[in-house]
């Protein structure tokens, strides 16, 4: 078997899913001129490699509600984007596609190839950068929301050894926070006039904030990994980096789950289901730290 692995993604709105037709040769689609076909619609967005690994991105033309509201036929989906990209040795997921079905469980069960969430390496990445920022503004309190849940709970566990620094689970006073991490599985869960000033950090899809930051509120994205030398990509590959991802230099951190397991030699994944161990977010940090993978800091405009 290579090592190659199928990076499962889906638009998160309309217009979203209109460009992906375009790139994927669904001119009616394109033209909204009739509705996603989950199974006949999945296709090819692009391929990249980097560190002997091969991955090919696999579109599944479903929106975040139709996913939630219809997860049978979003596993379907699933099972289509993964048998066009064969062969491949590992599977990862993008947004919503890690939430429905089990969180990977039901995917793995079904084409008996590992499948991994991508939420070891977003738990990674936005603990990197709240360190950074911790660090460099003399943080004392950081809030984390959505801390019970699976994410949001890792990343409170690796700043749990911060010196110094107070980590408050689900905070019911967020301005008493200098910094915020929006860790909810679904985002618009603060109003932005409850949070004028500080810091976020956002790993949530849709984002934590219900409308724009307030002026002295500064956002952060939470898992932008800039891309490495020796990265390669297709013609798509730029145009999908800007699309999906925080810009031409970034990459999604959930996108290298996959990648990592296999340039490490790994079996198993990273993250699955609703259990997601401090232990293995560290362990795929010192992984991605060997191949050179480093966040990048990016503060969102306004």
């Amino acid at each position: 078997m290579p090592k190659r692995f199928a990076f499962l993604v889906h638009p998160l709105v309309e217009p979203a899913r209109r460009v992906l037709a375009v790139r994927t040769f669904r001119p009616r689609l394109a033209l909204g001129l009739r509705p996603a076909d989950p199974l006949g619609d999945v296709a090819e967005i692009t391929r990249l490699s980097f560190g002997g690994v091969e991955g090919v991105v696999m579109g599944v033309p479903m929106l975040p509600a139709e996913l939630l509201a219809d997860q049978e036929l979003g596993l379907r989906a699933m099972e289509r984007a993964v048998q066009e990209a064969a062969p491949v040795a590992f599977v990862g997921l993008g947004s919503v596609l890690s939430v429905i079905a089990g969180r990977g469980t039901a995917l793995q069960a079904a084409c008996g190839i590992p499948v991994t969430t991508g939420n070891a390496a977003t738990a990674w990445a936005a603990s990197e950068v709240v360190r950074a920022l911790v660090a460099e503004r003399g943080v004392k309190r950081v809030g984390v929301l959505g801390g019970k849940g699976t994410v949001g709970k890792a990343i409170a566990g690796m700043l749990g050894d911060r010196p110094g620094v107070e980590v408050i689970v689900d905070p019911q006073d967020v301005r008493s926070c200098g910094l915020l991490v929006g860790a909810h599985t679904t985002g618009g869960q603060l109003e932005p006039a409850s949070y004028p000033t500080g810091i976020l950090v956002d790993v949530a899809l849709p984002p934590t904030l219900s409308g724009p930051p307030a002026p002295g509120c500064e956002v952060y994205a939470g898992e932008s990994v800039a891309l490495p030398a020796g990265w390669r990509r297709d013609r798509w590959g730029a145009l999908f980096h800007v699309v999906a991802g925080y810009g031409i230099g970034s990459v999604y951190a959930c996108l290298l789950e996959p990648l990592v397991a296999l340039a490490s030699d790994r079996e198993q994944p990273w993250a699955q289901g609703k259990k997601l161990d401090v232990a293995d977010v560290r362990a795929f940090g010192v992984a991605a730290g060997k191949l050179g993978l480093k966040v990048r800091m990016v503060r969102k405009s306004r």
